[in-house]
């Protein structure tokens, strides 16, 4: 069985309360009690039980993060971000994945408010905002990573996916494309944003946008369309195609070469995150920089922000700005 505080106690010659005072208030024990407790703690190898003491407490020293796809390398970044913050603070982090579906990250959020945590970064699928205000009222503040309908409890961190997918847009129409092909998933609010930009981009223009659905904006989905495009006479094919992360362009960009078809030659290519692989393909990869291990960052800071004045009202988020790295696989080498 594992060491109890009690047997800690037996064996340093001192009360439960004096080991308990060692673990949660070290500054009130004399130096002879405090090394006694500590060399019982040692031969003993005692662990604290942190659950058993944040359920006495009915709260805890943790935060939660919940993500939308955590198989998407840009939610590796955001992640790291959060958890760095977290750790500089001293806090614990616990993290759960959504995978795009709805019921499942409602569920993450119960589970989480079950665990007593004390605050929650969340980039979401659905408005979770009702339920999160719900939850400030118990003492559990949260940001979300993306747009959120105003919120007197709630933060958000912002990036411009508007003004990303502007910007892509902009540099196709400047190398003279003009059949543009988006790849996005109208379940996720910022791929629509980003293909709300694009739109803006070629306003005006003799440009044509034609637009492919996906469902869960992952390399596979990138192949499938990939595939579907190789197969069209070149005649037919876009000249352009802008996909709502990385993944999807890279997953294109792999058909296409399969296939015969030269990048950016036929068909100029740019995605969005600039995630590491982008940089790293056969052709490296046009995209539109989101910072997400910045945005991480940001959002666990806003959230200890929170935590430290929940009084406080919260600051008017200003948004992470879009990037355009522009690599081979639109201008060539």
């Amino acid at each position: 069985m594992p060491a109890s505080v009690k047997d800690v106690a037996a064996l340093a010659g001192v009360s439960s309360s004096t080991v308990s005072n060692y673990l949660n208030h070290p500054h009130v024990l004399g130096e002879a009690s405090a090394e006694r407790v500590r060399s019982a703690i040692e031969q003993l190898g005692y662990v604290p039980n942190e659950s058993a003491r944040q359920l006495r407490a009915g709260s805890s020293k943790a935060l939660a993060l919940i993500l939308l796809d955590a198989w998407l390398p840009y939610f590796h970044e955001l992640s790291r971000g959060v958890e760095d913050v977290a750790r500089e603070g001293g806090w614990s982090l616990f993290f759960s994945n959504s995978n795009r579906d709805a019921a499942l990250e409602r569920r993450n959020i119960d589970m989480f408010e079950a665990h007593r945590v004390q605050g929650i970064v969340i980039y979401p699928l659905d408005d979770v905002v009702p339920r999160l205000e719900l939850l400030a009222d118990r003492g559990i503040r949260s940001v979300v990573v993306g747009p959120i309908r105003e919120s007197a409890t709630v933060g958000s961190i912002l990036f411009d996916d508007v003004g990303g997918g502007r910007l892509a847009g902009e540099h196709l129409l400047s190398l003279g494309r003009r059949r543009i092909l988006f790849i996005g998933s109208p379940t996720v609010s910022q791929s629509e944003d980003r293909r709300r930009g694009l739109r803006d981009a070629v306003a005006g223009s003799s440009a044509t946008v034609d637009e492919q659905d996906v469902a869960h904006l992952a390399t596979e989905d990138g192949l499938e369309v990939g595939a579907r495009i190789a197969a069209l006479p070149a005649s037919e094919r876009p000249d352009a195609i802008f996909a709502a992360n990385d993944m999807v362009a890279i997953g294109v960009l792999t058909q296409l070469l399969r296939h015969g078809i030269r990048v950016p030659e036929d068909v100029a290519l740019v995605g969005f995150d600039d995630v590491a692989q982008a940089h790293q393909t056969v052709v490296p990869l046009t995209s539109v920089r989101q910072p997400g291990y910045e945005i991480g960052r940001a959002a666990g800071a806003a959230l200890l922000r929170q935590l430290a004045d929940p009084a406080a009202p919260l600051p008017e988020p200003t948004p992470f700005a879009a990037e355009l790295v522009v690599r081979e696989s639109t201008v060539g080498r």
